[in-house]
């Protein structure tokens, strides 16, 4: 690389984090000389801190889960079949080969790795005093020990989606047509991450944590990594680095060699489960004193949680159980997340699209509000029947009628997620489908709310309703609005809310996973799964055993295994992190074969199912001079029917992302090979 790359993406400029729900993007071509050579930016304080900015554009944007979802976003939650999306059908429906598979982070991440290696290499102190011109030597300290953060960072996204990758430490010319890289071994990629990890925290020199509280917390330094941050992935990383996936389990991968012999994929290694527990009781003990915590509200003048407030809150502001985070969300954007999870009608012009839904099998995994899983014996789960319901999102605070009862008392969780067949919009909107002015999602046959033209339409019968602001009346620039009765309601058409990378129940989860395989009786396990359940308001299961409503849990692997897999999938539904957890903890392969049971550790890829949007409610509504035709449940041609969406494909390969093919061609002496159980296509 001889001159500056032309455009330097998505401008973070030190100290600088934008706010807006777009990205700005900086063409430079017009400002910089093409005559410009890369020791030349490094003698300018400007081009210094734009070229550090750049590599920012590593990280992974959990947050856009929408038909705009690429490989640096987030398809993951669709592919994984969380969520019903259109624009991630084909990937598991038709299947994908290491030449077609669509979400490659492979090129891109090591673009930016050696984008920081350049600058760990180039970038020194500017001057001297200060002012504009000056870069002095404890900044630059600070921005490598960042840059060696994304480094490892990078890395890891490789590791997590591909496994073994090549370690690329130094500088290459690309115009040497002889450049060829082998696989490194799985060990070998851990160490190097934890070894880059391990220096940064040696160093002291980043921030402790960024994560004071909502007053005070400068969000322009939202994305910058902390000692917490730093502390929080190593502890991840030898989470899967002790995982079955990464650590023996998969037969097929022990095989796998490079070109000189070198295996790839490791025996198992029970030490790796002692190293994960001690980096995360690492990360927990310096989190909890930098004050993190598990974000709560609470009912007025109490100590007890309010869970509906507390789990729609903690993303709605940065707040103390966000380790890391960027300011990404894009309100305008009809492409995007914010604007397909409206309702296909709502807010005349202009138009949503409404395609992201939830699957059956998402909405089934959430709790009943008495704690148990609508299997358990006792649950007080139905499938007749409609009965109203307290909806705690109704913008008047009034109970919705008509409602199926698949979708009473469940758990608050379930109420700040899913937009199901009833529920009312949270803001007023007396445009639409009731005279009184609350809007109602209504998904069966001839509903506004349904079937649109296109694929523009929640397949599922639900729509994401995890993340919305409940004051957004989105799409629009006036509304008429009117407040509950005597209360004044402000309506806002953006917000910027955190996107969250990282946050501490993730690690809690993960802490009892650990615990689990160490020493099932060790009591930690259930305290800290029951904390995630405390705030959500439902009862843990020291509680449940207490009083012998569910029992056999606590002290035995294979079901608390099963509490933790299921706890994950419901509190991170539409995060970005199911999809690899499945993967992890191998359990993707149809449902019967070694799982049988419903629920718990089932994560079936093949199957995905929703309520039949084809089908007639029989909820009599009259809405204008329309009176809507009805079908009773259980007729064929009722909407309250578990509806197979579509065919997915799993195959065992799927377990690792393909190595792309067209790094496989790049591979002149066939240096790189390829994951296991995927063919083998070699060019000359």
């Amino acid at each position: 690389m001889k001159k500056l790359n032309k455009t330097l993406f998505c401008l973070l400029t030190t100290g600088v984090m934008l706010l807006t729900s777009c990205k700005n993007y900086l063409d430079v071509s017009s400002e910089l000389s093409d005559n410009l050579t890369i020791n030349g930016v490094f003698e300018n304080v400007e081009y210094t801190k734009r070229w550090h900015a750049n590599t920012y554009n590593c990280i992974i944007e959990y947050s856009k889960n929408a038909s705009s979802a690429d490989a640096m976003s987030n398809p993951w939650s669709a592919i994984s079949g969380e969520l019903a999306c259109n624009f991630a059908r084909n990937t598991m429906v038709t299947g994908y080969t290491p030449a077609n598979a669509g979400y490659h982070r492979w090129a891109t991440q090591y673009k930016y790795i050696r984008q920081a290696l350049i600058f760990l290499e180039k970038a020194h102190a500017i001057g001297s005093g200060s002012g504009n011109n000056v870069l002095p030597e404890y900044e630059i300290l600070r921005m490598k020990d960042e840059a060696k953060f994304l480094i490892a960072y990078s890395y890891f996204t490789l590791l997590e989606l591909y496994g073994p990758v090549p370690l690329v430490t130094e500088i290459a010319n690309p115009e040497d047509k002889d450049i060829d890289y082998a696989r490194a071994p799985m060990d070998d990629v851990i160490n190097y991450i934890d070894g880059l990890l391990a220096d940064v925290i040696d160093a002291g020199r980043l921030p402790a944590t960024i994560s004071k509280n909502d007053s005070n917390f400068n969000t322009g330094e939202m994305v910058k990594p902390t000692l917490v941050i730093v502390r929080a992935l190593r502890a991840k990383l030898w989470v899967y680095a002790a995982s079955k996936l990464f650590n023996g389990g998969f037969p097929e991968s022990l095989s796998i060699v490079n070109k000189d012999g070198t295996r790839l994929f490791p025996d198992y290694n029970a030490d790796k489960w002692q190293t994960a527990k001690k980096r995360l009781e690492e990360f927990l003990d310096y989190a909890h004193s930098m004050g993190h915590k598990l974000y709560a509200e609470y009912y007025s003048n109490t100590t007890d949680i309010n869970p509906h407030a507390s789990v729609y809150q903690v993303f709605q502001k940065y707040n103390d159980e966000i380790i890391w985070a960027t300011a990404y969300n894009d309100y305008s954007n009809p492409n995007n997340q914010e604007r397909r999870s409206n309702p296909v009608d709502l807010y005349a012009s202009p138009t949503n699209f409404a395609n992201i839904s939830v699957s059956q099998e998402s909405v089934d995994a959430f709790f009943m509000n008495n704690g148990l899983t609508i299997y358990d014996q006792g649950s007080g789960y139905k499938e007749n029947g409609f009965t109203t319901v307290n909806n705690p999102t109704h913008v008047n605070n009034n109970p919705d009628p008509n409602i199926f009862n698949m979708y009473a008392n469940r758990e608050a969780r379930f109420y700040a997620a899913i937009g199901y067949n009833g529920k009312s919009w949270h803001i007023h909107a007396n445009e639409h489908n009731n005279p009184g002015g609350v809007y109602y999602q209504w998904y069966g046959r001839g509903k506004a709310s349904g079937i649109a033209g296109g694929e523009n339409w929640p397949r599922a019968g639900y729509l994401f309703y995890k993340f919305k602001h409940r004051r957004i009346a989105q799409g629009v620039t006036s509304i008429n609005v009117a407040g509950a009765p005597g209360t004044p309601f402000t309506v806002y058409t953006s917000w910027s809310r955190p996107s969250i990378l990282l946050r501490l129940a993730d690690f809690y989860l993960y802490y009892a996973e650990v615990l689990n395989e160490i020493d099932p009786n060790d009591p930690r396990i259930i305290a800290y799964i029951d904390k995630v359940r405390e705030r959500a308001g439902i009862p843990g299961y020291a509680e449940l055993a207490t009083n012998g409503t569910k029992t056999g849990v606590i002290g035995n692997k294979q079901e608390q295994f099963k509490a933790i897999v299921q706890e994950r999938h419901v509190e991170f539904l539409g995060e970005g992190q199911r999809w690899f957890d499945m993967r992890r903890w191998m359990i993707c392969d149809p449902a019967g074969a070694n799982q049988p049971d419903k629920g718990g550790v089932d994560g079936d890829m093949t199957r995905m199912t929703g309520m039949n949007m084809n089908g007639f409610d029989n909820v009599k509504l009259k809405i204008g001079s329309t009176e809507t035709t009805t079908k009773p449940i259980g007729d064929p041609d009722s909407f309250f029917q578990r509806t197979k969406l579509e065919g997915r494909r799993w195959a065992k390969e799927y377990y690792w992302y393909p190595v792309p093919q067209n790094e496989i061609n790049k591979s002149r002496g066939h240096l790189l090979v390829q994951n296991p159980l995927w063919p083998v296509v070699l060019t000359e």
